[in-house]
């Protein structure tokens, strides 16, 4: 492969990587926002009320619901068009920022204030951390 072709293919993968990243951004943001629609905000005052079990069970299966949302994006995401897919050969899909959703696991994980107030109260109650 010459010079040219390898420069301009990774240049492309590198836009393609930022892209990506920046995409699965916004949809942890939008899933993020439909999930307080559903759920409603976090209310720290409301489970500090409920017992530790039902915390526990509440907070397994919000992961769940977290997971089986990882794997759904991860599964629809590489069907996004990418402008330059194609261009001197370059697959979209072999890209594993695209296909592996790492980014949008971070993300939805990172900025999910409810994950982080179930953490805080289990935490402290399993653990005695203040």
């Amino acid at each position: 492969m010459n010079f040219y072709k390898e420069f301009i293919i990774r240049s492309i993968k590198i836009i393609n990587i930022g892209w990506a990243t920046v995409m699965y951004f916004i949809l942890a943001l939008i899933i993020l926002h439909i999930l307080n629609n559903i759920y409603g905000k976090p209310d720290a005052k409301y489970y500090e009320k409920m017992d530790t079990f039902n915390i526990t069970i509440e907070f397994l299966a919000y992961i769940w619901l977290i997971g089986v949302i990882i794997y759904i994006i991860r599964n629809i995401f590489p069907l996004f068009p990418f402008l330059f897919d194609g261009i001197f050969g370059y697959d979209h899909n072999k890209v594993k920022e695209v296909t592996g959703a790492t980014a949008f696991s971070i993300f939805i994980i990172t900025f999910n204030d409810r994950l982080q107030n179930y953490y805080l109260i289990l935490k402290d109650r399993l653990f005695g951390f203040n």
